[in-house]
């Protein structure tokens, strides 16, 4: 029999905040959320924490794209 254990880090941003891809990417790619399930090559510094008004002009921006 084989088993396997495999260990998620969450991120989750503070009150208030969302989090987002830390590199600049497209506007219609950009992510926004309230809990990040990392790979297991991804890591926290990738991300970084916005406000929800920066979110809203980014999705404004994303809704003008498309």
């Amino acid at each position: 029999m084989k088993q396997t254990t495999y260990t998620t880090k969450v991120i989750v941003p503070e009150e208030g905040y969302y989090l987002t891809q830390a590199e600049e990417v497209e506007p219609n790619q950009r992510i926004f959320s309230k809990e990040i399930f990392l790979a297991v090559n991804d890591s926290p510094a990738n991300w970084k924490e916005i406000t929800e008004e920066e979110v809203e002009k980014l999705i404004a921006i994303q809704n003008e794209a498309n």
